[in-house]
């Protein structure tokens, strides 16, 4: 340590303490500085620290080397020795926020918009392999909607008031058998149905309508009926299906061409929509009694009955006082 001393202003005096270390010293402390390596390019000095800490300095060594990364024996026992840390003997919910803690962090999978948030704790356990996890979140998201946003919509409640049959005359029936494929036989068919006299049409027209339905259309209900399943999605059915009725629509009302008034109307295909129906009754008129199969003795049936009639008088002869 020395003292300096330095003239001031109007014959004031200010001593300064100035201290200085050897030159030897200061340099062999920034050698060690500038030798002393970063942790993560040391894995032998990394056992015993934290799961979380191993397992960033596992991902900044792999940053850093890139393509020259080769795992070693002492990162393999140190990412190893983790296992204790994470095991399931510890609680569910330390477990659940390791794993979620890990995921943020590391993978950095997180939306933009949830990063920087406080951790969401849980005490469901956490499966991290296979499709499971992901059915799992959105069980519990769909269920987290369902309790507190569902019930927000009641403000924009609405009367229904559905258009009259004139205005939407056309019936559309899907199917679903709540299966994942939806292109099966069963999800895909869809049907059409139309009451003739929602379409407006006037008395030629509707024997046109008739004449070009053929056996499609039902003149026990008078309406028509048309089912498609050619296509492997139902709105693509769907779709076929208005197409080809406003096409057949489209032709019964332009009477310029051809009325079919010539024609009669063909109704043989009800005979069997009525006997899908209707359960045939025999005639009574048809009954002939004298024509029935006589009865003919069945002498075993009777041995047996006179057999167990002598039975019952035995018993109750010995049970009488």
């Amino acid at each position: 340590m020395t003292r300096v001393k330095v003239k001031t202003y109007q014959g004031l005096s200010l001593f300064l303490r100035t201290y200085s270390t050897p030159v030897t010293s200061r340099a062999a402390s920034s050698t060690t500085k500038a030798k002393k390596p970063d942790l993560f390019l040391n894995p032998h000095a990394w056992k015993g620290l934290p799961a979380d800490q191993i397992f960033q300095l596992h991902q900044m060594r792999k940053a850093y080397m890139g393509d020259a990364y080769n795992p070693t024996n002492e990162e393999r026992t140190a990412i190893l020795s983790t296992i204790s840390s994470l095991s399931s003997n510890k609680p569910a919910l330390d477990y659940s926020f390791e794993i979620e803690n890990f995921k943020e962090r590391v993978m950095n999978n997180t939306p933009m918009k949830e990063r920087g948030k406080p951790q969401k704790l849980s005490n469901q356990f956490v499966i991290n392999t296979g499709a499971a996890p992901h059915r799992e979140r959105r069980i519990e998201n769909l269920t987290r909607i369902l309790a507190y946003e569902t019930p927000l919509l009641a403000k924009y409640r609405q009367p229904y008031q559905p258009k009259s049959r004139k205005e939407a005359p056309i019936k559309l029936t899907f199917h679903s058998d709540f299966t994942e494929e939806t292109s099966n036989k069963n999800n895909r068919v869809v049907k059409l149905s139309v009451e003739l006299k929602d379409l407006g049409l006037n008395q030629e027209q509707e024997h046109k309508f008739k004449i070009l339905a053929g056996g499609r259309f039902r003149y026990d209900t008078n309406s028509f009926h048309l089912k498609c399943e050619r296509y492997p999605e139902a709105a693509q059915n769907a779709n076929w299906l208005t197409t080809t009725f406003n096409r057949l629509l489209s032709e019964a009302k332009d009477l310029s061409k051809e009325t079919f008034s010539d024609i009669p109307l063909d109704k043989r295909h009800m005979k069997i929509w009525s006997s899908k129906m209707d359960k045939p009754v025999f005639p009574e008129s048809w009954k002939r009694v004298e024509d029935a199969p006589e009865k003919r003795h069945n002498i075993v049936n009777r041995l047996v009955e006179l057999k167990a009639k002598v039975v019952d008088i035995k018993e109750l002869q010995n049970l009488a006082p």
